[in-house]
C-alpha cells in the first residue's frame, strides 16, 4: 500500500525543516516534541475496536464476524464437522451436546449425550457423525435420521481428536494414557501406539500418513500406513494443540507451552541435537515441517495460547487464546490480526468445503460465527495516554495512511491532567480530516490521547493506518535548587548548613554553620529543571548586616565555584545562588528561581594568646597561667613546648576545650637550672594557629 503524494511531501518538507532547525539553534526548551506511534507494539498499546493491527505495522479494519442464527447455550463448542450436504456440526461442554447448524446458519440440537463433553467430532463419506467423549472416552456413532449408538469404548478418559484414514479407519486420539487406537468401520478396535505423554490432542492425515500430537512434552508422531511409528519432531513446547496440512503436505503445527517450563533448542532438522535446558519458553508458536522433515518456527504468537489452526487459500488462520483473537499468517511468517471475537477462546476453525466459509466456535462463552471475508464498516483505536511530564501545549496531528476509495480515517483527541482518562477529561475534540497536520483543539495539559476512526462505506475494501504524530510543547518552568554547602580539600565542612532558606534573610539570624570558613571552599549545590533546560548560575553574597547583594560570579554552567574567604573579612554572611534556564529559552521566555544559603561565618583570624604569667617556682617546678581568645570560632587545641622540644597538650581550667576564650594553668617540672624559653601554640575551629613564648630563669 502506498502513501498519498501530498502526505508524503508533507513528511519529507517538516523533516528537512526540523533538520535545519536542528543545526542552526539546538534548544531543547523551545523544542516542539513529536510523539509518534508507528510500530505494532505502538498501536497495540492502545485500545482497539473492530481494527485489526499486523505484523506490518498497519492497523486496518477487522473482518466481520457473523454469529449464527439460534442460541447454544453452553460455555465451550469445542470442535467443528461438516458434512456432504454442507451441514455444520459443533460438539459443545459442558452438558456434552450435539448441534447442527445449515448452511443458512440455523442451529438445533441433534445429539444430548449422557457425557459431560464432545471434545471432536469426524464425519465419513455416508456422512455419518462420530462424536468423540468425555469422562467416559467413548466414541458415538450418529447416522442420518438413525438414533445415535455406541460406536467404541476406550476404556480411557479423553477422545481429543479423530481422523479417518484412506481405508475408512477411524483414527483416536485419547487421554490420560496418552494411547492411538484405530478403530474399524464395524466398530472394532485396536492400541496403535501408547506413548510416554498423557495425552493425544491433535490428529492429522497428511498424504497417505497420520501425524499425532501430545500434551505433555509436546512431540509429533508420525503413523505410517503400515504403521510404523516415527517421531518427526520433538518440540520445545508442552503441547501440540492443532495441525493442518498444505497441498503440498507441508505440516503447519500450533504448539502451546501451557506453563513455564525449561525451553529446548529449536533445530532445522530434528536430527540436530539439544545443547541445553536453561531458558524459559512461555510463548506460543507455529512451526512448518516439510515432508523430507526440515522443521522451522515460522510465527512467534503474541496471545498466550493457540487453539486452532486451518489453511484458508495458502494463508494460516489461527484461534486463540485468552482475548478471543483471530490471526492470518503467511506461511513466511507475516501476520495480521484479522478479528476479535466477544468471547475468551477460540477453540475451532473449520474451513466449508462446499463455500470456502471459516467457521469459528469460541468458549467462554460457547457460541458460533462465520467467518466473513468482508470488513467491518467502522472501528477505532484509541492510543495509549501520552506523558508530556508537564503541562503542554498541542500542535497539530498528522497521520500517514491510505485510503481506497470509498473508505476514510479521521482523528480526535482529547487531554486531561490524570494518568487514567476520567471524567476531568477534556472531551473528544471534533474530528480532524487533514493528514498533512491538523491543529489540535484539546486544552493544554500533561496527558493527551488521540482516536483514529476508519471506515469503509461497503466493507470490501479498508483503509490503512501506518503512522501518527503529535506535536506539543512543554509549558516552560521555573528550576529548582537545592543544597548549597561548602566544602574544603578535606571535606572539613560536610553537608549543607541546613535547610536552604532555613535562616531569617533580613535579620541574618539563623543557624550558623558549625566549622566558620577559611582559605579556599568550594560552593556547592543541587538543581534540576522541570524542562530538562540546561542552566547557568550567578552567585551573590552579603554580610548579614549589610542591605545589598554584591556579585561575585556569574555565568557559571557549573554547580558549584571556589570562594577564597581570605577576599572577605571576618563576619557572618549569606549566599545567593540565582538560576536561569535561559540557554535553551529566548528571553521573554527565560525563567530564574534563587535559593539563599544559611548564614555561614568567615574565619581568617588566628586565636589570641595573653597575660602568659609565671606564677610560682618551687623546687625547679613553676606554674604559668594564660589567656586564648578567638574571635571567630573556638579555641580547638592548646600545647607548649620547652626549650623547642616535643608538643605537650594543654588542658583548660575547666578541662574542655568548647570555648572561644579559654584561661589555662600549666605545671612544668623536671626544669634544670638557668633559662628556658616556653612557647604556647593555639589553633582555632578554621586552623588559624598563633604561638606566643615567655622566657623564665631557674635558680
Amino acid at each position: 500500500m502506498t502513501i498519498k503524494p501530498k502526505t508524503r511531501l508533507y513528511i519529507c518538507l517538516m523533516t528537512i525543516c526540523l533538520i535545519l532547525f536542528a543545526f542552526v539553534s539546538y534548544s531543547p526548551g523551545v523544542t516542539t516534541t513529536v510523539w509518534e506511534q508507528r510500530s505494532h507494539r505502538d498501536f497495540n498499546a492502545g485500545k482497539p475496536v473492530n481494527v485489526s493491527i499486523s505484523g506490518k505495522n498497519q492497523v486496518i479494519l477487522s473482518r466481520e464476524l457473523i454469529s449464527i442464527q439460534g442460541e447454544i447455550p453452553e460455555l465451550s463448542v469445542w470442535c467443528l464437522a461438516q458434512d456432504s450436504k454442507g451441514n455444520i456440526y459443533a460438539g459443545t461442554g459442558d452438558n456434552g451436546k450435539l448441534f447442527k447448524i445449515t448452511p443458512s446458519g440455523e442451529a438445533s440440537l441433534l445429539f444430548d449425550s449422557p457425557e459431560t463433553d464432545i471434545f471432536s467430532l469426524a464425519v465419513d463419506e455416508q456422512d455419518n457423525i462420530y462424536a468423540g467423549t468425555s469422562p467416559d472416552g467413548l466414541i458415538y456413532k450418529i447416522k442420518p435420521d438413525r438414533v445415535p449408538e455406541t460406536f467404541f469404548t476406550s476404556g480411557e478418559n479423553y477422545i481429543w481428536a479423530m481422523v479417518f484414514d484412506d481405508m475408512g479407519n477411524l483414527y483416536a486420539g485419547t487421554g490420560i494414557n496418552g494411547k492411538i487406537y484405530t478403530v474399524s468401520p464395524d466398530g472394532k478396535g485396536e492400541e496403535v501406539y501408547d506413548s510416554s505423554d498423557t495425552h493425544i490432542k491433535s490428529l492429522l492425515k497428511s498424504g497417505k500418513d497420520i501425524y499425532a500430537g501430545t500434551e505433555g512434552n509436546g512431540i509429533i508422531y508420525k503413523i505410517s500406513q503400515e504403521g510404523k511409528i516415527f517421531v518427526v519432531y520433538d518440540t520445545s513446547k508442552r503441547e501440540i494443540c492443532s495441525m493442518v496440512s498444505d497441498e503440498d503436505d507441508n505440516i503447519y503445527v500450533a504448539a502451546a507451552s501451557g506453563e513455564t517450563q525449561p525451553s529446548k533448542d529449536e533445530p532445522s532438522s530434528p536430527n540436530v541435537p539439544r545443547t541445553g535446558r536453561s531458558n524459559q519458553d512461555i510463548a506460543s508458536s507455529i512451526y512448518s515441517i516439510t515432508p523430507d522433515g526440515v522443521v522451522k518456527r515460522i510465527w512467534r504468537c503474541p496471545e498466550p495460547l493457540i487453539h486452532s489452526i486451518t489453511m484458508d487459500d495458502g494463508i494460516l488462520i489461527a484461534g486463540t487464546g485468552d482475548n478471543g483473537k483471530i490471526y492470518s499468517i503467511t506461511t513466511d511468517g507475516e501476520w495480521a490480526l484479522i478479528a476479535d471475537s466477544e468471547e475468551s477462546q477460540v477453540l475451532d476453525i473449520h474451513k466449508s468445503s462446499a463455500t470456502g466459509e471459516l467457521w469459528i466456535a469460541t468458549g467462554n462463552s460457547g457460541k458460533i460465527h462465520k467467518l466473513s471475508p468482508d470488513y467491518i464498516k467502522e472501528g477505532t483505536l484509541e492510543s495509549r495516554n501520552q506523558d508530556a511530564s508537564i503541562i503542554s501545549k498541542w500542535g497539530k496531528i498528522w497521520w500517514e495512511s491510505n485510503q481506497p476509495e470509498g473508505t476514510d480515517i479521521v482523528f480526535s483527541t482529547r487531554s486531561g491532567n490524570t494518568e487514567k482518562p476520567d471524567d476531568t477529561w477534556s472531551d473528544w475534540s471534533q474530528d480532524y480530516i487533514d493528514d498533512t497536520g491538523s491543529t489540535i483543539t484539546s486544552p493544554p495539559a500533561r496527558f493527551i490521547q488521540w482516536k483514529a476512526k476508519l471506515t469503509s462505506d461497503d466493507g470490501k475494501t479498508t483503509p490503512v493506518l501506518n503512522s501518527v504524530m503529535v506535536a506539543y510543547l512543554q509549558k516552560n518552568l521555573k528550576p529548582r535548587i537545592a543544597g548549597i554547602r561548602f566544602s574544603s580539600g578535606n571535606e572539613r565542612n560536610e553537608g549543607p548548613p541546613g535547610p536552604p532558606g532555613g535562616g531569617n534573610e533580613e535579620s541574618g539570624k539563623g543557624n550558623i554553620q558549625e566549622a566558620p570558613l577559611k582559605g579556599t571552599n568550594d560552593i556547592k549545590w543541587q538543581s534540576r529543571d522541570p524542562n530538562g533546560d540546561s542552566m547557568e548560575y550567578s552567585i551573590y553574597f552579603r554580610g548579614t548586616e549589610e542591605k545589598n547583594w554584591k556579585l561575585l560570579k556569574e555565568e557559571l554552567r557549573d554547580t558549584s565555584h571556589s570562594l577564597d574567604t581570605e577576599s572577605l573579612p571576618d563576619g557572618t554572611y549569606l549566599l545567593k545562588i540565582v538560576a536561569t534556564d535561559s540557554p535553551d529559552n529566548p528571553d521573554d521566555m527565560a525563567l530564574t528561581t534563587e535559593e539563599i544559603s544559611d548564614p555561614f561565618y568567615v574565619d581568617n583570624t588566628s586565636p589570641v594568646i595573653s597575660q602568659l604569667e609565671v606564677e610560682s617556682v618551687v623546687e625547679n617546678i613553676i606554674t604559668l597561667t594564660g589567656k586564648v581568645e578567638d574571635a571567630g570560632s573556638y579555641v580547638k587545641k592548646l600545647s607548649y613546648s620547652v626549650d623547642g622540644k616535643d608538643w605537650k597538650m594543654i588542658l583548660p581550667s575547666d578541662q574542655i576545650l568548647d570555648s572561644s576564650i579559654e584561661i589555662f594553668s600549666i605545671k612544668i617540672s623536671e626544669l634544670k637550672s638557668g633559662e628556658h624559653t616556653i612557647a604556647i601554640k593555639a589553633s582555632d575551629a578554621t586552623g588559624n594557629i598563633s604561638t606566643e613564648k615567655t622566657v623564665t630563669n631557674i635558680e
